[in-house]
């Protein structure tokens, strides 16, 4: 009986199952989707952020400056991000091969 066996009969005395080979395509798509989930929370602090400001202004048009593209290209440039980001998720989730 080699390591491998030993390591996987000891498991299977404790209750636990024998660590099965991770499905690589699997792994990808998990990076990906984290990758997404932390985009979008930036995205969404972004907008909250320039949302904000435009709340500001509308309570006082006259005396508050105005929002400049300055003011949205960090939401902007967020939102890029996610959306590239949600490109190469779709592109590696049409790579899967139906068994």
């Amino acid at each position: 009986m080699d390591t491998q066996d030993q390591k996987d009969t000891q498991e299977q005395a404790q209750g636990q199952q024998p660590e099965q080979p991770q499905d690589p395509w699997i792994v990808r798509a998990e990076e990906l989707k984290g990758q997404m989930e932390v985009l979008l929370q930036a995205q969404l602090e972004e907008y909250e952020l320039m949302n904000t400001k435009l709340e500001q202004w509308k309570q006082n048009p006259h005396e508050g400056q105005w929002l400049t593209v300055a003011d949205y290209e960090p939401w902007q440039a967020a939102l890029k991000n996610l959306e590239a980001a949600h490109r190469a998720f779709d592109e590696h989730i049409s790579t899967r091969v139906k068994k």
